[in-house]
């Protein structure tokens, strides 16, 4: 399984564990432009994978208020919602 959520997550599994990658460009050297996984964290479970991301993409983010946090939050899982409907769309 590997799930794209928006242009910058990727979201895979195995059988004990769902795994949150963040998408990264190489900037130097002889792959520079290529596009390579960063580990964000293993989760036991769906829901603390999806919760795992919003919480890093918040805190890379440049949000200044509570509102404009809530919208992001919003943003974001609005993004994994439609990954997910998107795979069970096709798997059927």
């Amino acid at each position: 399984m590997q799930i794209d959520i928006g242009d910058k997550y990727v979201l895979t599994a195995d059988q004990y564990q769902y795994i949150v990658q963040e998408k990264k460009t190489v900037k130097e050297g002889k792959n520079a432009g290529s596009e390579y996984l960063s580990l964000v964290g293993y989760y036991p479970k769906l829901s603390q994978a999806i919760t795992g991301l919003i919480h890093l993409d918040v805190q890379l983010s440049d949000v200044q208020t509570l509102q404009a946090m809530e919208q992001h939050i919003n943003r974001v899982a609005l993004q994994c919602e439609k990954a997910l409907n998107h795979v069970a769309e096709t798997s059927n």
